[in-house]
């Protein structure tokens, strides 16, 4: 995947998008919805070209910044280390695409990200 903040602007350097998106069939036809929240694209069942399946997956944010299987204050802190870069691993909004550098605009999706999946705090383990 590929960003850039405007139609004028020059593209980042794409980033591997990994497992998550890309199988290890054939993938082609990619686009997006009109409103930019879906991307669709087809796959190869057999990886033959023989057969294929249609696809839409949303569009979401990436906020565990640390990579710990969790979206906290650790985030949060990683995304000021990174304020009015152009980091594209914390320029997360305007949703779905951010717009070049990290802002006002990416702390209210994590935080919206941050309310919508509170942490059980019964589930922390303590020594």
């Amino acid at each position: 995947m590929a960003r850039r903040a405007n139609l004028s602007a020059p593209w980042q350097t794409p980033v591997n998008l990994g497992p998550v998106i890309n199988a290890v069939t054939n993938d082609f036809l990619p686009r997006m919805s009109p409103d930019g929240f879906t991307f669709h694209f087809m796959s190869g069942v057999s990886g033959d070209w023989s057969s294929y399946d249609n696809w839409a997956v949303p569009i979401i944010p990436v906020c565990d910044f640390t990579g710990e299987g969790a979206v906290d204050i650790a985030d949060v802190f990683i995304m000021l280390e990174h304020w009015y870069t152009d980091d594209p691993l914390c320029d997360i909004g305007p949703m779905p695409w951010g717009d070049g550098f990290v802002d006002a605009q990416d702390l209210i999706v994590l935080a919206e990200h941050i309310a919508s999946n509170p942490v059980d705090v019964n589930d922390v383990n303590t020594p």
